[in-house]
């Protein structure tokens, strides 16, 4: 592969991104598929350029679909992905040099988007890797290339949902279900039919809400009454929403704005269905009104941030003043979903603990002797583990060495007329070892690349973690910049809230090697604080610290990407 020579727009080394995706869930979740086989690739590449002497460092592994250590698929055919988005964001940043792909149409399978991608990777300077196309997006004829491809990968998504279209328009007109069988029903013989006691749910979830006109209150009473779903789950209002709006359960199937009889036995009436629909309606009206829009407000933790009680992440979310006024606040997603039945954790205001958290890293100091140490340590301990892989890699060498004459011996027997059953099959068995430890060698080879790039490089450190003061300084205009730093320097926050607002803050730093710094109590000069506890402080600190160590291995902490 001829790519075009990439240095960094900035002093220091080259700052490289990842973009993983696959467009299906089964992809996603197969054990050594193409996520990992991508992410391997990526790894490999940059191991050879660090190999020819260029000084690349990967930042981020963005994998598309990828949350709480599940992984889905994501279609290529807009940039409506998260990760995606996050990409841009970095490259206005500036804070990448570099994005690499495992191809093309992992990035985009849409010609337009790929042509704004371009132009805003052009405009910050960032450049693009393809490891399958040798691309330079900095010439017309590269430019020309790579839209051709990306017009074929257009082609090919447009007929294969031309396709699935087609037909689910037919199976819609024929009145036969799409999809998975819903709460209610099961599959049999291509067909959905009852199924008891589900069926009930549904009939009771339509009842309460008529009556309540709240999906918080249809929650609430099917935990009362000890509801699960066919897998054992609790109902949240995501579920409970899904069961009132599908026309499905009053014999309709909806198909592109178009209704068409179904031939299932409807659990609902039509009359029922549409006074379901126009409740919430009118409450999606009150709810969303341009009075209750939230404000322009960053919030810097965002994905950062876990409940003390129940372990979920806290989402943003606006609360309500009393002069109907919007604050932005953190809210646990488990007690929002749950309305409040899986979680009783209440929300903490966003700004206050975004202020604490930037306020105490800001107390966090170096000790240069403790950071020399540790990096000499860890150094250590790649050079045993790197001692050892030599070790066996020769071990490796030494039988395949054996193996190779007597292949060869058997084959110059076989051709110059010896010709026995035994030696057929003795040549099998040392074609199958020979196989084998070439598989062996190969492994070890790569775990020792993998053991090289890993060595700690006490100058990138220091410049990474001394620099955070001066960062966010200069971002304070743009909190943007300041959210897609902190992951570089904080593992998890988790919030225990009290009944009346107080708590406590717990910070996982990848903490080694910081230490000294200014004991801080959170939020002590905001109300909504008043009467936080200082955090206890982790091994390695001096008393008095207000955070606690990251759980990640130590020399994860100290690279400047994530993880």
């Amino acid at each position: 592969m001829n790519q075009p020579a990439v240095t960094a727009t900035k002093n220091g080394p080259v700052q490289v991104a990842f973009y993983i995706r696959v467009s299906s869930d089964k992809q996603a979740k197969m054990e050594d598929g193409s996520l990992d086989t991508q992410l391997d690739r990526l790894e490999s590449e940059v191991r050879r350029k660090r190999a020819a002497g260029h000084d690349w460092v990967v930042v981020e592994r963005l994998i598309e679909g990828e949350k709480d250590g599940v992984r889905r698929g994501k279609s290529g055919k807009n940039a409506n992905r998260p990760m995606y988005q996050k990409l841009l964001d970095l490259a206005r940043a500036g804070l990448i040099d570099v994005v690499m792909i495992s191809r093309l149409d992992r990035i985009s399978r849409n010609l337009a988007d790929f042509v704004r991608l371009a132009a805003m990777l052009a405009e910050h300077k960032v450049s693009l890797v393809s490891l399958k196309e040798d691309l330079d997006l900095t010439t017309p004829a590269g430019r020309l290339f790579a839209h051709l491809l990306m017009s074929l990968a257009q082609y090919e998504r447009e007929t294969v949902a031309s396709r699935v279209s087609d037909k689910a328009a037919w199976r819609a007109e024929k009145g036969l279900a799409l999809g998975r069988a819903p709460t209610g029903y099961r599959s049999q013989d291509k067909r959905f039919v009852r199924f008891a006691p589900y069926d009930g749910h549904v009939q009771a979830a339509d009842a309460l809400y008529i009556a309540r006109q709240s999906v918080d209150a249809v929650v609430k009473e099917f935990a009362r009454l000890g509801y699960r779903t066919s897998t054992g789950a609790m109902y949240n209002k995501t579920m409970v929403l899904r069961v009132l709006r599908n026309a499905l359960y009053a014999g309709k199937i909806e198909h592109k704005g178009k209704l068409f009889d179904a031939q299932i036995e409807p659990l609902r009436s039509w009359e029922t269905h549409q006074k379901i629909q126009a409740i919430l309606d009118r409450n999606e009206r009150t709810n969303r009104s341009p009075a209750r829009q939230p404000k322009d407000y960053t919030y810097l933790l965002q994905g950062l941030v876990r409940c003390g009680l129940c372990g979920h992440k806290m989402t943003p979310r606006p609360g309500t003043g009393r002069n109907g006024s919007l604050y932005p606040y953190y809210h646990c997603s488990a007690a929002n979903k749950s309305a409040g039945v899986a979680c009783s954790q209440k929300q903490v205001a966003a700004a206050a603990l975004d202020e604490a958290v930037l306020g105490f890293l800001k107390t966090l100091k170096l000790k240069p002797e403790r950071l020399h140490a540790f990096a000499e340590r860890a150094n250590g301990q790649a050079s045993e583990s790197m001692q050892r892989l030599i070790a066996d890699r020769g071990r490796v060498r030494a039988q395949l060495s054996a193996v190779l004459p007597k292949i060869r011996n058997i084959v110059r027997a076989i051709e110059n007329g010896t010709d026995m059953p035994s030696m057929h099959e003795s040549l099998r068995a040392l074609e199958s070892e020979r196989a084998e430890l070439d598989a062996s060698d190969a492994k070890i080879k790569s775990e020792i690349d993998a053991e090289q790039t890993q060595a700690i490089v006490v100058q990138d450190v220091i410049a990474s973690l001394t620099s955070f003061h001066d960062l966010v300084e200069a971002s304070a205009a743009n909190p943007e910049r300041i959210k897609l730093l902190l992951p570089r320097f904080v593992d998890y926050v988790v919030w225990h809230g009290g009944e009346k607002g107080e708590g406590r803050l717990e910070v996982g730093l990848f903490q080694e090697p910081l230490a000294d710094p200014v004991p801080a109590t959170v939020g002590s000069e905001d109300p909504r604080f008043a009467g936080a506890e200082r955090i206890v402080g982790p091994p390695g600190f001096e008393p008095g610290t207000s955070c606690t160590p990251s759980k990640r291995a130590s020399q994860a902490a100290l690279r400047p990407e994530r993880g």
